[in-house]
């Protein structure tokens, strides 16, 4: 797919890219705190020096959407810019999964809102209301029961549910943490560890279901 190919991390990677965009010792991750807020973490394979004009552009796209979408405490925060061998990790803190999503699609629903990538985190049922289609299969993230179809997911429509386009990241795999436990999850996700998922497709998106 090449949809997301004016996506920020692209617009970054045009910019500064020398390597091949692949984290040579961590991946991205996507941390969701129990206050909702999100750190994102983004690692890639940079060119030396690009420390400071990243944290630059960063800094610059963060004070351009706060401005329009968020204010006070309330914004996005570049937490930190760090390098080293060639790779840079860029830490970001979200006040919720809407500004996440925001944020990360800003530029490519400036050209054609089809573009846009999804991340969602919230009830089951706000997914249904939101147009998520639930007509899918989950597995289970520990033995063999299976979820099928909208009827079933529904049944669980107070739990929390994780909801994410690897389009995102350009498939390159992404680690999603969360402080629940981890229910279901579709077939193009993986268990990581507690709590822990990794995504690294992009043909559909991923599907977890927290217990929570």
């Amino acid at each position: 797919m090449k949809k997301w190919n004016r996506v920020l991390l692209v617009m970054l990677m045009v910019f500064l890219l020398t390597g091949c965009g692949k984290a040579t010792a961590e991946v991205t991750t996507i941390a969701i705190q129990k206050d909702g807020t999100i750190e994102h973490t983004m690692v890639e394979d940079f060119g030396e020096g690009s420390a400071d004009a990243l944290q630059s552009m960063m800094q610059e796209k963060t004070d351009l959407y706060n401005s329009s979408h968020l204010s006070g405490e309330n914004g996005i925060v570049v937490t930190a810019v760090e390098s080293g061998d060639g790779v840079v990790k860029v830490v970001m803190t979200f006040p919720d999964a809407e500004a996440f999503d925001g944020f990360m699609n800003m530029d490519v629903v400036a050209v054609d809102p089809a573009l846009r990538a999804p991340f969602f985190y919230g009830t089951v049922e706000d997914a249904f209301e939101q147009g998520f289609d639930l007509e899918i299969k989950l597995q289970s993230a520990e033995g063999e029961e299976v979820l099928q179809g909208k009827d079933d997911i529904l049944a669980m429509g107070k739990n929390k549910i994780i909801i994410y386009d690897n389009e995102m990241n350009l498939g390159a795999p992404v680690q999603i943490s969360t402080q629940n436990g981890l229910l279901y999850i579709s077939d193009n996700v993986t268990v990581a560890g507690k709590n822990a998922v990794e995504v690294s497709e992009t043909d559909d998106l991923a599907y977890i279901l927290l217990n929570g």
